[in-house]
């Protein structure tokens, strides 16, 4: 039995042995085949070069191998007046490096002219990110238990989170139009004083699923693309919790005051607030390129069209109107996030006019 195991693992390895050699002995012949029919162009024995890189275009050219032997067919169909074949093989050597780009200067003018032909950019994009964002209470109207006209309230800004992913349209190199789903944490705080001495503190943790559709347009420096957009939010509040604290100060004279504080658990705010929101959205930001794939850096401006607060349940909570003397301001949120996140081109390379082919869509979750 032990004999037999042992020839087994010898002829093993001997199959695996003698695949890793014939392997690499078709790599270098392949690389030879490569160079000889760089030779045969050199030379002018142009009709040759396809059938001398034939069997390595089926099987044995690696990616890199598989470029240069597209870009000879190319140059070669061109030379002896064969436009189809030398698209076709252009076309081929597009799909292996969907980012091949010519040089205008460099090139031969006859690859220049032909590349102009081929429209490379990816006609969607998928992306996913994750980031931070501050947010703030803009003041629509004041309310309070006291004299609004004595009160001094102020808002503060807090962090928040966001992540979320989404899908852009590439109308051409420079415009696109994007349509995302976000879900996003935002927070903000708010100070008073009521009746002169007393003390109040509020700060509000809100969660909501975002839609944001923007426009927008980018340029392309060597491997950064900067762009800016502008657009639209729509917010699907899910949540709502405030945090309230009333310090009440109370004695026969206003040297010594003797504090009664106030507080309790997160009250939920839901009730009182309007289930959808707007917002305007402005961003900048740059995308870097990493292979076939790039990454982005970007600051959004969300500003608040709407009033958050339902009005008509403004005094309906009673813990909140008669424990903590708080009644909400009209009020809108505008929040700065700043995003990072990860790009996935759906490259197509194609005819300029050519119609997208069903096939894209199927290979968009490929």
């Amino acid at each position: 039995m032990i004999t037999k195991l042992r020839t087994s693992a010898g002829i093993l390895l001997v199959l695996v042995f003698s695949t890793w050699l014939n392997t690499h002995a078709q790599k270098g012949n392949c690389l030879e085949t490569l160079t000889l029919a760089q030779e045969n162009f050199d030379a002018g024995r142009l009709y040759s070069i396809p059938n001398i890189l034939k069997p390595c275009l089926d099987n044995g050219f690696n990616k890199s191998q598989r470029i240069q032997a597209f870009w000879l067919l190319t140059r070669t169909y061109l030379f002896i007046d064969d436009p189809i074949s030398a698209e076709d093989s252009y076309l081929k050597l597009l799909k292996l490096d969907p980012e091949y780009k010519i040089d205008d200067e460099s090139d031969p003018i006859d690859m220049v002219y032909l590349s102009k032909k081929f429209k490379t950019t990816p006609i969607f994009v998928l992306f996913g990110k994750l980031g931070f964002n501050v947010t703030n209470a803009s003041v629509i109207q004041n309310f309070g238990a006291d004299n609004t006209d004595l009160s001094n309230e102020s808002y503060s800004g807090s962090v928040g989170f966001q992540f979320g992913t989404g899908v852009e349209w590439n109308i051409n190199d420079s415009w696109s139009v994007g349509l995302g789903i976000d879900f996003t944490n935002r927070r903000y705080s708010y100070n008073n004083t009521l009746f002169e001495f007393d003390t109040q503190e509020f700060s509000e943790d809100r969660i909501s699923v975002d839609i944001p559709a923007y426009v927008k347009y980018r340029r392309k420096i060597n491997k950064f693309i900067p762009y800016v957009y502008a657009g639209y939010t729509q917010h699907i509040m899910l949540s709502s919790d405030g945090e309230l604290t009333l310090t009440d100060r109370a004695s026969g004279n206003n040297e010594n005051l003797t504090e009664f504080p106030v507080t309790g658990p997160s009250e939920d705010l839901t009730d009182i607030r309007q289930r959808f929101n707007r917002s305007l959205i402005f961003g900048l930001g740059s995308t870097y390129r990493i292979k076939y794939n790039y990454v982005f850096l970007e600051v959004r401006y969300s500003y608040g069209m709407n009033n958050i607060v339902d009005v008509d349940e403004q005094y309906s909570n009673d813990l909140l109107l008669y424990t903590y003397a708080f009644v909400d301001d009209d009020k809108r949120l505008n929040t700065v996030a700043v995003n990072f996140g990860f790009i996935k081109p759906l490259y197509k390379p194609r005819k300029i006019g050519e119609r997208i082919r069903k096939g894209l869509f199927k290979n968009i979750f490929k």
